[in-house]
């Protein structure tokens, strides 16, 4: 079997873009995603790098921290909501470490799909990027 057929074969991968300032944090979510078979991750370290990458490249998910300088989650959302949908993610996470009920309703009425909480537990995330995503 020669390396074209092999790629054909092989699981499409989801990419998957982690924007967070901290990274601790990038790198922690980046290495666990990487565990999960199918997942290619890139990273940002803020909301404005992060939204020029996404209007570069096309990602199946994108987890975006709540808290940054530049540009906030929220205000990460909102450029999301104008974007096209053949460019918009199929879905977007919000990271953050005070999750409330409140909280949760402004991501979904941004647009967003779900919130990890700070510190993350390994079966959240495997929940919400394999458990929850539609196959490929």
């Amino acid at each position: 079997m020669n390396e074209s057929d092999r790629s054909e074969l092989a699981t499409p991968l989801r990419k998957v873009l982690v924007v967070d300032d901290e990274d601790t944090v990038r790198t922690a979510l980046q290495a666990s995603i990487e565990t999960f078979d199918g997942f290619d991750v890139d990273t940002a370290e803020d909301g404005e790098i992060g939204l020029a990458m996404i209007a570069g490249e096309r990602y199946d998910v994108v987890l975006v921290d709540l808290m940054m300088p530049v540009l906030d989650g929220f205000e990460v959302l909102r450029h999301l909501r104008e974007l096209g949908e053949e460019s918009r993610p199929e879905r977007v996470i919000l990271v953050s470490g005070m999750v409330d009920p409140s909280l949760q309703g402004s991501v979904r009425e941004l647009g967003g799909d779900a919130i990890l909480s700070k510190p993350f537990r390994l079966d959240d995330l495997r929940r919400l990027l394999v458990d929850e995503l539609d196959p490929l």
